[in-house]
Formats: structure tokens, sequence, C-alpha cells
């Protein structure tokens, strides 16, 4: 089962790290590309989210630091296609993350991920972006019931990788910028193995980014028209995962999740949409025995979520958020918990897609995550 878990995050990870860089359409390939290579160093603190980071661990003292290398691999165009001109130049590609928590009992993670940056502000020389990183982490030294017991933040080898964050970037030569930033990193595997309390890290960033061409000049690129007719669009999305339960973390019984979603949107602009959607998911593990193991299965297995999502439109990637409430829920009780929505999806068709989402209440608690299939009706609005 661990085995099968890795490979499909492996994959997961591979497809989303290399859609960055494979959304240059095929009138872009005779532009000339300008691509950049850069290292970042972050130093930064440790959130104390659990009593495990906060000193209830082996050595007896608060995990409060880390520190980790990244080397990334990107393009930055200067408008080549109609994606690039509706962000105004953003930068994209892959990354590999190199961690260090100074401690054993959490090990030194590595992580592949993909990342977008967006740009917010463009001054003389100065250049302001956001960015959003998301792949896998690996090797970690997680929880084990009699080599690593208190280790209830980490529970599994692999973890979902995500960063969020703003770095400024001025030019010190003709190629090579000097970065600084300011990022929010999370760790969690969405409870597929439990213990999953997660890790939260806050840090400022110094970074080095090389030019192998000549910077490209998105200052002066042409700007996408306003949308004139804008589209609606029906998305239906089928879903499966499999968690083991948070109130019994500590148990070896997994359970199974499938769902179906449907959710509307409206175009805003050219990058953004958002609208309302129904969630309807069956949980097994929804009347597990006080004991953990499984119980009888009916309609208190069923839940109900009405959500509402944005959703950043780059290409054929989708980058979504959303918050909901579970309008009938066995355990919560029907419209008293909101949970939440966080993921990614990729059109390998105009209506075909395959995405991943991490489902959550109360912005820290993991539920489970969603492996989805996607199918998307489209239709312009008159």
């Amino acid at each position: 089962m661990q085995m099968i878990k890795t490979q499909i995050f492996i994959i997961i990870a591979i497809a989303f790290s290399i859609s960055g860089i494979a959304q240059n359409d095929t009138s872009s390939q005779k532009k000339k590309h300008h691509p950049f290579f850069s290292l970042n160093y972050h130093y930064g603190s440790v959130m104390g989210t659990t009593d495990f980071v906060k000193g209830d661990n082996l050595n007896g003292k608060p995990i409060t630091n880390y520190q980790s290398l990244s080397f990334k691999f990107g393009f930055q165009n200067p408008g080549y296609t109609d994606w690039q001109k509706t962000f105004r130049g953003p930068y994209y590609g892959v990354g590999f993350f190199m961690g260090d928590f100074f401690t054993e009992e959490l090990g030194y993670p590595l992580a592949a991920y993909g990342f977008y940056g967006i740009p917010i502000k463009r001054w003389e020389k100065l250049e302001l972006y956001s960015e959003f990183q998301f792949g896998m982490a690996w090797r970690w030294n997680h929880y084990d019931s009699i080599q690593n017991p208190k280790n209830n933040a980490i529970g599994s080898n692999v973890t979902v990788y995500l960063d969020i964050g703003v770095n400024a970037f001025y030019p010190i030569t003709n190629h090579l910028d000097l970065g600084l930033g300011l990022s929010f990193t999370h760790f969690s595997n969405g409870g597929f193995e439990r213990p999953n309390r997660g890790l939260n890290l806050i840090s400022p960033s110094f970074e080095l980014k090389y030019h192998i061409n000549k910077r490209p000049n998105t200052r002066g690129m042409e700007r996408m028209p306003k949308v004139k007719k804008k589209s609606n669009e029906l998305y239906f999305m089928l879903g499966y995962g499999d968690h083991q339960l948070n109130e019994h973390e500590y148990d070896s019984n997994y359970y199974a999740i499938a769902g179906l979603g449907i959710h509307y949107s409206f175009q805003h602009s050219n990058a953004f949409r958002s609208g309302p959607g129904v969630d309807f998911n069956y949980l097994w593990g929804l009347t597990a025995n006080t004991d953990g193991t499984p119980g009888p299965k009916s309609l208190d297995n069923l839940t109900i979520g009405l959500i509402y999502t944005p959703e950043l439109v780059i290409d054929k990637l989708r980058l979504s958020g959303g918050i909901g409430i579970y309008a009938k829920h066995h355990q919560y009780g029907n419209f008293k918990q909101l949970y939440q929505r966080l993921g990614a999806r990729y059109y390998f068709t105009d209506h075909i897609s395959l995405g991943i989402n991490i489902r959550s209440i109360n912005f820290m608690l993991a539920e489970f995550l969603e492996f989805n299939l996607g199918y998307t009706i489209h239709w312009k609005k008159q």
C-alpha cells in the first residue's frame, strides 16, 4: 500500500512540475526563449502548531528553526503566448528543494515542485512578484511507533509541498539578479498516513537568479485585450482517495473516500474565474466504531458540501481554492462546519482534466486528498 501511494505521489508531482514548461504553444517555438536558473536559500521559523514542535519530542526541545536550499530552472518570455500577456510576463519552471530542521526526528527532506511567479509591481529596476510552488516532498524521518514515536507532525515518507510567498528582484549585472523574499510553507500528506499534524514554516529568503540569455523586455509587451464575450463552465469532478481517521491517528485502518463534485463558474477576466458548487462524498470511515474499526455502511456515510471556488487560469493549468460548508455531515452536524479546498488540475484536452486537491477543516487540519478526473462543458455568454 505504501509503495503504491509513493508512486502515485511521484507521478502527480512530475506531471504538475513539468506542466509549467509544457505550456508553450506551437507558435512560440520559433521565438527566442529566455531561460534562467537560480539558487534560493531560506532560513526561517517553524510555527508551533503541534506539541511535537513545541518540545514534546525525543530531544525535549522546541523545533524552532529550519533552513533550505533550492535550485530552480525556468523561463520568463516577453509575451509570446496569450497567457503570458495576460499575466504581464510571469516566470515559471521546476525546482528542487533540500531541507534541514536541525533534528534527526524529522530528517532531511527533499522536494520536487513546479513554480509560478506573477508580477505585482514593476518600477524602473526593482520588480515585485507573488510566487506559488506546488510539489511533493520525500525522505522524511516520519512517525514510527518504536523508533520515532513522538513525531505526530509527519506520518509518511511522502508529503505535499506547498509554498506561497512574495519576491523582490533587483538587477546587479546584465545577467544576474538579486532576490529577497518572504514565504509560508506547508507540508502534509492530506491524511493518507496518520499521525499527520503537518508542518508550517515562515521564512525570509535570499536568491541569486542568472539569466542565460538577456533579460526579456516584459515592460514593453503587448497587453491582452479585455474579454468581450465571457464564457461559463460546468465542471464535473470524480474524486477518490483513502485516509486514516484523525481521531484514531495511531490506528492502522484505512478508509476509502469517493465523491462527485458539480461546479459552475463565471469568467471574470482572462485570468480569473469563480462560482458555486456542490460536493457529494461517501466516506467509509464516517461510521467507524469507537475503537476505530470499520462500522456499518448507510446514508450516514454520505456528506454534502456547498462551496464557492475561485480559480486562477494559466493556459491549461488551473489553480483553485474554495471555502464551503457541510450541509450534511454525520459527525459535524448540518451547516455547522466549514471546510476548505486547495488544489490544481491540468487540462489534457479542452474538456478532460486530471488534478489533486487537499481538503481541510479549520484551515489547518487536513481531512483527505482528492485525486480527481474532471469533465468541463464550456459555452459563450450571449
